[in-house]
């Protein structure tokens, strides 16, 4: 910050930017309410004096701000609110408001809590990854709405004869017209849910299919192409974990302390961080365990298991365990081994 003229703390919203302007120079201190439009917000960055440093909290619309001050070269900074009591907190809740508690604490410590701000790149793919993430659970909807119908009338089939032109036709002829249009209708969402899943997961090999990273991570027995692609998105910017330990708290597998009176007790997991990781390392988990190749991941959950352990207990320590040789891996460049030698901090 010592380098920058110009400080700007922004309190961004869909509909308007308020913000506080610190010259470093002159002293001079000035508070800009704008709209929340590029039209406006890029005449009113390239006219301050450089160089310049945006302070901005995080929320749904801090992307395009983001990619609007990189083309004009100006720094910025995305501050994590909910790190700061004196907004988390606050009874009164204005934008105002927000944006003075941030520059008070500016200059009181110098620096604000910060939150990841990811590249464009790293925001596209997890754009992917996510949409795939929502079409799948769609799909599966759609399975549950179509075996009720044909249940409902005797007529049971597994989801692999859904596609088949022949068995469509036979449903036809046995269902009445009005049934047969609400399973027609079924099943055309589920034939534009699966051409859409396929696009996505063609993009994504196009996308990583050259990332030295993306081939690591499937030497893992149980890591597939997609679940791969979601462990890279949701994991941007890994060397931001400054150990492993960091990096298995944000997965949201570890478990809740609660220390009182000299002893600790351990709860259910956080959940923190993105349920999308979470269900990737669950996923593959669960195909390392069934998996004739004997590793550490399935050593776990039989270890687990053995002890009495329900099996999404068991699977949520494998899951863990995953989490933490994904980090080695990513971190050491190194691939996946079965049974691999005893390090330090392994």
């Amino acid at each position: 910050m010592e380098n920058h003229r110009t400080i700007v703390v922004a309190d961004h919203h869909k509909s308007t930017f308020v913000s506080q302007i610190l010259d470093r120079v002159t002293g001079e201190i000035s508070l800009r309410t704008l709209k929340s439009q590029r039209s406006e917000l890029e005449p009113f960055l390239s006219g301050l004096a450089k160089p310049v440093l945006v302070f901005v909290e995080a929320c749904r619309a801090w992307e395009w701000v983001s990619d609007l001050c990189e083309d004009l070269e100006i720094d910025i900074r995305l501050v994590n609110a909910a790190r700061m009591p004196e907004i988390a907190r606050s009874s009164k809740k204005t934008d105002k408001h927000d944006v003075e508690a941030m520059v008070a604490r500016l200059r009181i410590t110098g620096d604000l809590p910060r939150a990841y701000r990811a590249t464009r790149a790293e925001r596209e793919l997890r754009g992917l990854t996510r949409r795939l993430s929502t079409l799948r659970n769609d799909r599966r909807k759609q399975l549950h709405r179509i075996h009720a119908l044909i249940d409902a009338r005797g007529l049971s089939a597994k989801k692999a004869l859904f596609v088949k032109a022949d068995w469509r036709e036979e449903m036809e002829s046995r269902l009445s017209a009005d049934a047969w249009l609400v399973l027609w209708s079924l099943l055309s969402q589920y034939d534009v849910v699966c051409d859409f899943m396929e696009r996505i997961e063609s993009r994504l090999k196009e996308l990583l299919s050259d990332r030295e990273d993306y081939k690591r991570l499937q030497t893992i027995v149980g890591v597939g192409p997609v679940i791969s692609a979601t462990i890279l998105a949701e994991s941007a910017g890994i060397d931001r974990f400054s150990s492993v330990r960091k990096y298995a708290a944000y997965t949201g597998l570890v478990p809740q302390v609660r220390a009182s009176g000299g002893k600790v007790r351990l709860g259910k997991i956080t959940r923190e961080g993105p349920a999308d990781l979470r269900w990737a390392l669950g996923q593959a988990a669960m195909c390392s365990a069934r998996a004739k190749q004997a590793t550490v991941i399935a050593q776990m959950y039989r270890r687990k298991k053995k002890k009495g352990k329900p099996s999404r207990v068991a699977i949520c320590a494998a899951a863990h365990k995953l989490a933490r040789i994904v980090y080695v891996l990513l971190t050491r460049k190194e691939d996946f081994q079965a049974k691999p030698s005893r390090r330090k901090n392994a």
